[in-house]
């Protein structure tokens, strides 16, 4: 057993705000200053919390959140339960997101599905609505696809998420034996069934208790190089951008022009 995992395992949650459970408008859900923004909120610190009381239940040392929705400013530090550490501002430091075995797994919470999902609510990849698709090596891929290929470059893998049953079924094709919370689905265009907040957070502490606890059967989901990552968008139509490297790690790079 690794010292890490003989102290508690360590545990990096990512947030976002397009899958907590009863939120489907993006005028009015997802941006400071929207009529229900405070609503979605109070949404997200609830199921975040409860996912840090499951992890801590089951023995984690240290939970880190990413707070990743809208610029990294959507939680706020005096609502987290303790003993969670909360990363904030852009760009997030790399050395606090990700690295070498920093963590032990990583939890998906408020995850929606990748652009063009017909089943997904709110379902895009990355902050542009223009984005049709993105691959890696051939492969469709949303943020949690992205998320989930960097964890697996440093050895880290996705051990549950919670969103809408798109994304779940999503993160499923990745990690098979992930623990998945569906707080909704899409019943309409733009209509959405999702649980009580009360049901979605007890689920989610129990979830994330049990993934924690199993934390050592996930396998980290990796790329083998030379790896390809590709941006096709649909407006302009048809425009597309590849952006390669020798990992995974090297293709992000590349995309945010670092050298």
């Amino acid at each position: 057993m690794s010292a890490c995992l003989a102290q508690g395992p360590k545990i990096l949650i990512v947030t976002d705000m397009e899958g907590l459970g009863g939120v489907n408008d993006r005028d009015e859900q997802l941006l400071p200053g929207q009529r229900r923004y405070e609503e979605t909120r109070r949404i997200l610190t609830g199921e975040v919390n409860a996912a840090v009381q499951g992890a801590k239940d089951a023995g984690a040392s240290l939970i880190v959140i990413w707070d990743g929705h809208d610029g990294s400013r959507s939680l706020a530090v005096d609502e987290v339960l303790p003993p969670a550490r909360l990363i904030q501002g852009k760009p997030t430091p790399a050395n606090y997101y990700m690295g070498p075995k920093m963590y032990d797994g990583i939890i998906f919470i408020g995850q929606h599905a990748m652009a063009g999902d017909p089943k997904g609510v709110l379902a895009h990849s990355q902050s542009s609505a223009t984005i049709k698709q993105i691959t890696l090596n051939g492969k469709p891929v949303g943020e949690l696809g992205q998320v989930a290929a960097i964890g697996g470059y440093f050895d880290i893998p996705v051990i549950m998420l919670t969103g809408d049953e798109a994304a779940c079924q999503e993160m499923l094709a990745l990690q098979p034996t992930a623990v998945t919370v569906a707080v909704k689905k899409l019943v309409g265009k733009q209509s959405t069934l999702s649980l009580p907040h009360a049901e979605a957070k007890s689920l989610i502490e129990q979830a994330a208790r049990q993934a924690v606890r199993q934390v050592k059967s996930y396998q980290p989901w990796k790329l083998q190089g030379p790896v390809d990552l590709m941006f096709e968008y649909s407006n302009p139509a048809g425009k597309i951008s590849h952006f390669q490297g020798q990992t995974v790690l090297e293709a992000f790079e590349g995309w945010l022009g670092k050298p």
